[in-house]
């Protein structure tokens, strides 16, 4: 979702981390949690098949693109974690163009987890966790890259679990069922996007 912001401004982060540590214009004027744009209407996953079940949708209200988050399943059995990004030509809506990605078990059950989104050396949003076998849960962290100068991460737990009669489904700390995740970014003016300021949804209650 912020794949191109982080790729621009990546050229400026060792520069901008200077400036930011010997500026006293700067340090005084730390930028805050940017706020989001009302999200989109009209923004459609594949629809749920034998084989596949979407989960949520997570939306950038700064990008034109939307990824779909679901599983890719053998029956009733979880064999990875199925991404489907959506992206525009332009903002108009047209010109869309589907991206599917898929990260078997064993990539999010790694250290590192399954890199949803970032470019090489600046990972953005990445999950990571383990499934209990025989598979009923699974306890997941979702990890998302809080400053882009200095490489903090900050992370929040969601889990993964079978609700009878209705599938797979994603639920968070506030016990909540997850469909749709926004993530807010901060950023610095003229710079842009330096950082996700939380995942609105998965992290903490989804502001409408």
């Amino acid at each position: 979702m912020i794949r191109r912001s982080f790729g621009r401004n990546a050229a400026f982060a060792g520069m901008v981390a200077l400036a930011l540590a010997g500026s006293p214009f700067l340090a005084a004027t730390a930028p805050g949690d940017a706020i989001a744009a009302p999200v989109r209407l009209g923004r459609t996953c594949s629809h749920s098949t034998n084989s596949m079940q979407q989960l949520a949708t997570i939306d950038n209200a700064a990008d034109a693109k939307f990824q779909c988050l679901g599983l890719s399943l053998a029956g009733d059995r979880v064999t990875a974690i199925r991404l489907e990004t959506h992206d525009f030509a332009s903002n108009d809506g047209r010109a869309e163009q589907v991206k599917i990605a898929e990260f078997p078990l064993a990539v999010v059950e790694s250290s590192h987890g399954a890199v949803l989104d970032g470019v090489p050396g600046h990972d953005a949003i990445i999950l990571r966790g383990h499934f209990s076998r025989p598979e009923g849960k699974a306890e997941l962290v979702t990890i998302y890259l809080y400053n882009g100068f200095t490489s903090e991460y900050r992370s929040c737990h969601i889990t993964l679990d079978r609700a009878p009669g209705a599938g797979w489904r994603l639920v968070n700390r506030l016990n909540q069922i997850v469909s749709h995740i926004v993530v807010k970014t901060r950023e610095i003016p003229v710079i842009g996007t330096f950082g996700i300021a939380k995942l609105e949804g998965a992290c903490t209650r989804l502001d409408l």
